[in-house]
This record gives structure tokens, sequence and C-alpha cells, in this order.
């Protein structure tokens, strides 16, 4: 009979893929080579029954004609491409017309059966030597849990957060060599990454129910969103309270840091905060359809996230932090800047009015060098009036990074793949930016 069911499914050129993540399932129809039960498929890296097999490897195959459907279950993995697996991937690329779609390739699946079913035969098999161990899923289940948030977070983007609570940190250190609370410096830093997940999760859920996300045909791996909801791995509701979580800690977190400081000053902030971020994209105010995105960025993850604290520390107001706050808001507003070029399409279609699409591509590039170039200025101006330490001037040798940027941008500002090393250098100047000015602030005392 297993015989029988090996050459039943020799009978078909395609066959029916169901994938599943967290109990959001999709079919598929593709073409697939047979190798005795193992199979072969293939499909582009960002297409859904590839997403969800990065991080859910059991899988559904179904063939049937009219009088008899045989159920396959197994275990998907992406394979390596070896010379004769090279064969099998042209061969199935070929059949289901798949091509490289800007940083989407095709990739080679084998599935191996853990059981085959066709009830009209009474039969069932179970590939015993298949079946993963119990500890083994237990553990491959957890690391997929983390690892499916961790996309989902971005952690790239929060690091630049977590970036500028350090900053501000440092200049309450400059200004007396001591720290009030390192548990504060360590709050606010938790708190901060908590309320920059929710707001791209907020961001995502939004782009969601607009249609912007699903839209949008030029995705790099710093814009288009983290593409959850696309891929079918979360449904908008689980993105939704993925958001509600993440901002629900991180107002615990302030109401905690508010009360261990004099005032409601960190309240203030916090909800201050909060509000640009949350209505950055959301209903009714949709901040960034009427240009406003860019400021209520740079006010929530820089002078909002710089003096605050700065605050956690020194509980007085200053204005070191708030210029220091602008070097950090400006880096984090090029950063949303810079990956508005290649939404540029998708966004004036949904009539969102951020600064690219008011601009144009190609005016909007001027403004992107001018407030790079500006922030560099700016540190210098800081420093020689000595309201940053001479020190502070080490992040200088920084510059290659945005001059990269700011000519990768002049020359590619309409190419949006060839644009995708610009954004990876101005996150890159953002971290390498904050990290050396904060370290030249924890030193400069003990100089």
């Amino acid at each position: 009979m297993l015989n029988q069911a090996e050459d039943f499914i020799g009978n078909f050129k395609k066959l029916d893929i169901i994938t599943c993540s967290y109990s959001n399932s999709n079919i598929t129809q593709v073409s697939f080579i047979q190798d005795k039960f193992d199979i072969y498929i293939t499909g582009l890296t960002n297409q859904i029954h590839i997403e969800q097999i990065k991080y859910n490897p059991k899988v559904v195959l179904q063939f049937g004609d009219n009088e008899t459907n045989l159920k396959y279950q197994g275990i998907a993995k992406i394979v390596k491409i070896t010379e004769s697996k090279e064969r099998k991937l042209k061969k199935l690329t070929k059949a289901d017309s798949v091509s490289q779609e800007g940083i989407f390739g095709s990739v080679l699946v084998k599935i191996i059966p853990t059981e085959i079913e066709v009830k009209k035969w009474d039969f069932v098999h179970r590939f015993l030597e298949n079946k993963p161990r119990t500890i083994k899923e237990v553990f491959r289940s957890i690391g997929t849990t983390i690892k499916i948030w961790l996309r989902a977070t971005r952690l790239s983007f929060v690091a630049v957060s977590v970036a500028g609570v350090f900053v501000g940190t440092a200049v309450a250190f400059h200004e007396t060599g001591s720290l009030n609370s390192w548990l504060n410096f360590l709050l606010a830093a938790i708190g901060i990454s908590f309320f920059h997940i929710a707001v791209d999760l907020l961001n995502d859920f939004s782009d969601h129910r607009s249609g912007l996300d699903e839209s949008n045909i030029h995705l790099t791996p710093f814009s288009g969103g983290s593409r959850m909801i696309q891929s079918k791995l979360f449904t908008p509701v689980k993105v939704l309270l993925g958001a509600i979580f993440s901002l629900t800690i991180c107002l615990s977190i302030g109401l905690y840091l508010n009360f261990t400081v004099d005032g409601n000053v960190i309240l203030y902030i916090g909800l201050g905060g909060a509000f640009l971020g949350i209505f950055y994209v959301g209903a009714p105010l949709k901040l960034v359809y009427y240009g406003l995105g860019e400021l209520a960025i740079f006010v929530s993850f820089g002078p909002a996230i710089v003096f605050g604290s700065y605050y956690l520390q020194k509980e007085v107001f200053s204005w070191k932090p708030i210029l220091a706050s602008i070097l950090i808001g400006l880096l984090i507003f090029l950063i949303l800047y810079i990956n508005q070029f290649p939404d540029y399409e998708a966004d004036k279609a949904d009539k969102k009015f951020n600064w690219v699409v008011l601009l144009g591509k190609k005016k909007a590039r001027h403004v992107y060098a001018f407030f790079m170039a500006l922030t560099y200025i700016l540190l210098i101006v800081f420093s020689v009036l000595n309201f940053l330490p001479l020190l502070s001037l080490t992040v200088l040798i920084t510059i290659p990074l945005p001059i990269m940027a700011i000519v990768t941008t002049y020359k590619h500002y309409d190419n949006y793949l060839a644009m995708i090393p610009a954004s990876a250098m101005t996150i890159l100047t953002t971290l390498t930016f904050s990290i050396i000015l904060g370290i030249s602030l924890f030193v400069a005392p003990f100089l």
C-alpha cells in the first residue's frame, strides 16, 4: 500500500501546501519534485508559505483527484543549494514562473513525511523516524516564539531609542560625575524600548487597515513595515494586542519612575511622547498624513527621551540635555525620513503626505543632506561653546558614514534597491554617533 501511495503522488505535477503560524493558516498551490516520499518545492522568500515555514516547519500537503485524496503531513526545511539541488530549484522556479523580485529571491524547500493518510484506502502510515522528539519540539517552539517577536519588534530601530536614554543619562553624569540611580537608567531604557515597539506595531496595524502596506511593492529591510500581517505570521488583532501590551508596560514603568522623582515632569513627558507616538499614524489625528509626522518623531524620540532620561538623574531643568537632544532627535528623524524614499509611491497613492511625498524625491534629497550636515555642525558649535565637552568632537570620526549616505541618496534617490545602503548607514550613523557622544560625556569628567 505504501508503494501505491508513492505512485499516486507521482501522478501529480502540483500540490496544495497548507502552512500555519499562530493558528493563522494559508494554502498555496505549487509545483513539486518527488524523491520517493521526500518532496521539494520552491517560492520567494517573502511569499506566505515560505515565511510561515521559516517559523513553523510543520506542513500539510494534499494530493487528490475526483475520487481519492492523499493527506501528507511533514516537516519542511529551507535547504542549502548544492549542484544537484540547483537543478531542482531551476526546474521548480521555471514551472511556477518564480523570479527575483527586488530583495526577494527563490529558495528550495525539502519536506520529509511524518504521516501519510488515504481515507478511501483506509490507509495510514507514520514515519516515526522523521517525527521530532517532544523535548526538541518544546525548545523549537520557544525559539520560534522568540524569533517571531524579535522580527515584529525590529530591534535595530529600537536600539536608536535606547541610545537616546544613554545620551541623556551621560549628560547628567557629565555635570556632577555621578548618577542618582542606575536603576532608573535601566528602567528608562526598558520603558523606552517598549514604547518604540508599541509605536512600530501600531504603525503596522494602521498601515494594514489603510491598505498601505499591502499596496507597497518597493520593500527593503528597513522600510515597508515588519510585514508580519501581510506574511500571515500574525493576525492584525495580535499585532494590536502586542502594541497595547507594550504600551502598558511602558506606561507602568513610566508611572513608577514618575514617583521616584519630584513633581510630575516624567508623567507629562511620558504622556506627551505617548500622544505623539500613538497618533503619529493612528486615527483620528494621523499626524504623518498631514506633514507633521517628522516633527512628532523628532520631539518624542529626541527631546522627550533625552531630557526625560536626564531629569530622572538630576531632577532639574538644564539646557545641556535639550541641546544634546536636538542632535539625537535630528538623527532619528533622518532614519524615518530616508526610509520614506522607498515608500514614496505607496505613500503618495494613500495620500500620506510626509515630507518626501510633499517635496518629491529629487528635492527631498537636499533636505536629507541639510539636516545631516546640520547635526554635525551643531555638534561642533555646542562643543566649542562648552555646552558639550571638547571630547565630544571624537564623534566626528563617524563622518564617513553620513557622507556615504548622502552620496548614495543623491545618486540613487529614485532607485529603492540602491537606496538600501543609505538607510543602513543612517541607522549606523545614529547608533555610533549616540554611543560615542555618550561615552565622551561619561569620560570627560575624569580628564
